[in-house]
């Protein structure tokens, strides 16, 4: 190596030292301020993608009463609480925003014009232009279950077979694009799938009142904050009408759905963390790529199968990622 190219890469390696002691002394003076505005009612503290997120944030040297606080903002399943939630945070300077929910998402987009926003959606598509450097304020992660509608939908007229006519129960508003996908594939599979929707938890026994007297074969629920609170109502009404049932997460299938199909919310969670800390570390949220779900998860609840009188076929079973029984 010539003395030259030695000295270039000393001056290099002091440049990268150097921006490394930066960052790292920034990180040990500054206390950072994580928002996180969210449909849901305050969760437990020992919630799975509450704990996973703080820990991944903690693992990148983000420490809870070090040098980051958690700035929570609950709307108890309420999205008109939402723009004044969000002020309270712009007005706190919290250095970002985590939005959970697709129409919660939209929401904090149109409200938030300059605080970086990560947001974990459904469908990411609808808020920004490009998965990769989509420009303005606004990054996160998406599990992809918009895109998954189709699959899931595949999933459960393989389970049950004689299902032709499905129910799509969904939150319009939340992700409209889930059904759209779901329509697009029924005629293939031999489905005529029938929406119906809910607009709030008190709006749930109307809307399976609907679903009962529509008297469908199954039911696919696509996920949203509403039924997320309400999945064990909704899980022991399909049990109790002897409907079969597909989900996005696992949750609801230990809530005493049949089967789901879809991300984790911890994997999701540990990811919008780590966007996070991009933006801590002083990349600009629009060039910050969201990040999309790379691993998805088979669940089948047997215990339910065994008390709606269905059998899951081998073919599920050997393909599933857990088996509840």
């Amino acid at each position: 190596m010539t003395l030259r190219l030695i000295v270039l890469f000393l001056i290099l390696m002091g440049t990268v030292l150097t921006q490394s002691s930066e960052v790292s002394a920034q990180k040990a003076t500054k206390v950072y301020r994580f928002g996180w505005v969210d449909v849901f009612p305050k969760p437990n503290e020992l919630s799975p993608m509450f704990q996973a997120l703080k820990a991944r944030l903690a693992e990148r040297g983000y420490v809870e009463g070090k040098n980051i606080t958690f700035e929570g903002r609950w709307a108890d399943g309420d999205y008109r609480r939402v723009p004044q939630l969000v002020a309270d945070l712009e007005r706190k300077g919290v250095d970002v925003i985590f939005t959970p929910g697709s129409r919660n998402a939209r929401m904090v987009r149109e409200l938030v014009k300059t605080t970086p926003i990560v947001a974990y959606t459904c469908d990411p598509f609808e808020f920004v232009e490009r998965l990769s450097r989509q420009g303005g304020n606004v990054t996160g992660v998406t599990c992809m279950t918009s895109e998954l509608s189709g699959k899931r939908l595949q999933l459960l007229k393989e389970a049950v077979p004689s299902a032709s006519r499905i129910v799509f129960l969904s939150e319009p508003e939340d992700s409209p694009s889930g059904l759209q996908r779901a329509q697009e594939a029924a005629p293939q599979l031999g489905v005529k799938l029938t929406p119906v929707g809910f607009h709030s938890r008190a709006d749930i026994p109307r809307a399976l009142d609907v679903v009962a007297a529509e008297r469908p074969h199954a039911l696919f629920v696509y996920p949203d904050p509403i039924h997320m609170m309400e999945e064990e109502r909704i899980a022991q009404f399909a049990i109790k009408n002897r409907l079969p049932t597909m989900y996005a997460f696992r949750e609801s299938a230990d809530a005493g759905g049949l089967m789901s199909y879809g991300a984790n919310h911890v994997d999701m969670a540990k990811l919008a963390a780590d966007q996070a800390v991009r933006i801590f570390e002083g990349k600009a949220p629009g060039d910050v790529p969201v990040l999309q779900a790379t691993r998805f998860e088979l669940v089948v609840n047997l215990k339910t199968a065994r008390a709606i009188g269905v059998t899951i076929p081998p073919s599920i079973l050997q393909r599933a990622t857990s088996v509840i029984d």
